[in-house]
């Protein structure tokens, strides 16, 4: 979709992604070391009681299914920013993560073919938690005039 094709307050729900013990460890030895990720033993001793997801893990299963969702298509010329991002829950293997993208601003110039989408990321577990907020915003080409 072009820019223009988006409307401020435009929701849009991204499809459920399991998250799974390989995952999480395949992931982790890769991009997160942290015990909390790789470590049975030492996650179970930890607050989390057991292994958890890596945020950046969450964030980035989560970010593939606004993606797969395609809603930007070929008109997204690139990422700008990440202005926030909290981690609000932990995230278990076997959890089921469901997403929300809202258009929160739209931000153009009449002298521009481009304008920049401000998008909400909202995710939560199968039991209604939320686990990860985001805020984001993308660069979109505009239609010709």
């Amino acid at each position: 979709m072009y820019f223009e094709e988006f409307e401020i307050g435009q929701k849009f729900d991204l499809n459920p992604v399991s998250v799974s013990l390989e995952e999480i460890e395949e992931f982790a030895s890769k991009y997160d070391t942290l015990y909390l990720h790789l470590d049975k033993e030492a996650a179970e001793e930890s607050m989390f009681k057991g292994i958890i997801a890596s945020g950046f893990h969450t964030l980035c299963l989560v970010w593939g299914q606004w993606t797969r969702l395609n809603k930007t298509g070929t008109e997204v010329i690139a990422g700008l920013s990440m202005d926030s991002l909290r981690w609000t829950a932990p995230v278990y293997p076997n959890d089921v993560l469901t997403g929300e993208v809202e258009i929160l601003d739209m931000i153009s110039s009449s002298k521009s073919r481009q304008g920049v989408l401000k998008i909400q990321l909202t995710v939560s577990n199968q039991d209604g938690t939320l686990v990860l907020e985001a805020q984001v915003k993308q660069l979109l080409k505009r239609k010709r005039d």
